[in-house]
């Protein structure tokens, strides 16, 4: 299957998840991030040329998307429904702008060309995300587990 396939299917069903107010369910909260993580495997391995500076890049962009993730996360509304007692969660339009903004970017950016350098930047935007998604999940069932137990 064609990269930017996967990229349309995972980013739909990201703005589909993304914009309403749902149930965290931890067992679910690994989904996203190992798709992420395959979607950035298959871009880096379709690019034969991993350089020390490519990989240094990948490491920059996987450390801003963490902290950019923290504080999204951060920014997220958790709360108890009063109506069934779950605990759900519900994402604000300011982490969803600057959520696609970035894929769009990576999209962009792998279309305008195969120079090396574009390539690296191309795969080192993916990084982003990926950062973002695992440290919003990190900080989303880390506040889920403070939540359940002020219930109990």
């Amino acid at each position: 299957m064609h990269t930017t396939y996967v990229y349309f299917i995972v980013l739909i069903i990201v703005l589909l998840r993304m914009g309403r107010e749902k149930e965290i369910q931890p067992s679910r909260m690994w989904i996203t991030p190992v798709l992420f993580i395959w979607l950035a495997y298959s871009s880096i391995s379709q690019s034969f040329s991993l350089t020390i500076a490519s990989f240094l890049l990948y490491i920059v962009f996987l450390a801003v998307g963490l902290g950019v993730g923290t504080w999204r996360g951060k920014m997220d509304k958790v709360r108890v429904n009063p109506a069934s007692g779950k605990i759900t969660s519900q994402s604000s339009i300011g982490s969803i702008i600057l959520f696609m903004s970035v894929m769009f970017l990576r999209l962009l950016a792998g279309y305008w060309g195969k120079e090396h350098a574009l390539v690296s930047l191309s795969n080192a935007l993916l990084f982003f995300p990926l950062g973002n998604i695992i440290a919003r999940r990190y900080v989303l069932y880390s506040r889920y587990l403070l939540m359940q137990g002020q219930r109990r």
